[in-house]
């Protein structure tokens, strides 16, 4: 039951993904989650660095999208710029966003690598639906309300992965 909690990975951020990386998963699909996995919460618009590694996966062929629980807006101001797709209001983990998204796109999901900072959204939903889950360290020590209070939590499943996989 705990190892549908564990990611398959945990990375300090995104940018350990690399071409190559991806490639040797056997993934042609990133789908990454926005706040505290690529920007703060506050963060309106990706920043240069940000535009300049989906460039970068784009030109070695791999697919970039953005799986939010978000709001539209949020969603659509962040994308924008990035002319990637994605799903707002996902509601991970459960299936239907991620459902919209892996039709929107015809991808197939044991093809896919999803990115994002939280066990109990990103990693379930990437483990429920045979996506290789990839967990990141948040970008910033704040966190919305709604996130705040599943961080304690988190802690706890964190800490016996990291055990888990010592002990391997």
């Amino acid at each position: 039951m705990l190892g549908l909690l564990y990611p398959k990975e945990y990375l300090d951020s995104f940018k350990e993904l690399t071409p190559k990386k991806i490639k040797a998963i056997g993934a042609k699909t990133v789908i990454f989650d926005i706040d505290n996995t690529l920007v703060p919460y506050w963060v309106k618009t990706p920043t240069p660095e940000i535009i300049s590694y989906f460039e970068a996966l784009k030109s070695e062929g791999i697919d970039v999208a953005v799986l939010s629980n978000s709001r539209k807006e949020r969603s659509e101001i962040f994308c924008r710029g990035l002319s990637i797709p994605y799903v707002w209001k996902a509601k991970k983990p459960f299936k239907k966003g991620f459902s919209r998204l892996v039709n929107k796109l015809s991808i197939d999901p044991a093809k896919c690598i999803i990115v994002g900072d939280q066990i109990f959204t990103d990693v379930l939903l990437g483990n429920l639906r045979g996506v290789y889950s990839v967990l990141v360290k948040k970008v910033n020590k704040k966190d919305e309300l709604v996130t705040a209070v599943k961080r304690p939590l988190e802690k706890i499943v964190l800490f016996f992965y990291l055990r888990s996989k010592k002990n391997e």
